[in-house]
């Protein structure tokens, strides 16, 4: 997988195509605004959105955590999209996901909809935070 590599307060960082940014020091991949369950929130509202998205989502992790040694995943804000995303087939999705992945540690910075949302169910082993989160030298 392709990457540009820079150099930030000592630390080099990988700007990745896919949306995301490796900190190979850390073996943290770090994302932004999953969003997950939007779509299904938007059904909710009864407006007509395609399906997919949650899915799509949880593949771009998938593929991701496969190229990139990993040991935490971390979610710059924004994981569920509204209360509305707790459908149960989205949570079963991201549910699935985490079973796919038992070892990772996943850590949510609460964004502006996380407060909304609520925190991820607790089966779902998300360690949730308020910003920033401190991981020298940086504020997350």
């Amino acid at each position: 997988m392709q990457h540009l590599a820079i150099e930030h307060y000592g630390e080099t960082l990988w700007l990745l195509p896919e949306k995301a940014l490796y900190w190979p020091a850390r073996r943290a991949l770090l994302v932004a605004d999953l969003h997950i369950g939007k779509a299904a929130s938007y059904r909710a509202l009864h407006q007509p959105v395609p399906r997919g998205t949650t899915q799509a989502t949880l593949d771009r992790l998938d593929t991701l955590l496969q190229h990139y040694d990993c040991q935490q995943l971390i979610v710059l804000g924004d994981f569920l999209h509204a209360r509305t995303a707790r459908a149960p087939a989205t949570l079963a999705r991201v549910a699935a996901w985490r079973e796919r992945h038992p070892g990772l540690r996943v850590v949510l910075v609460r964004g502006n909809h996380d407060r909304h949302a609520g925190d991820p169910p607790q089966e779902l082993a998300i360690e949730v935070v308020d910003e920033p989160l401190l991981l020298p030298p940086f504020a997350l």
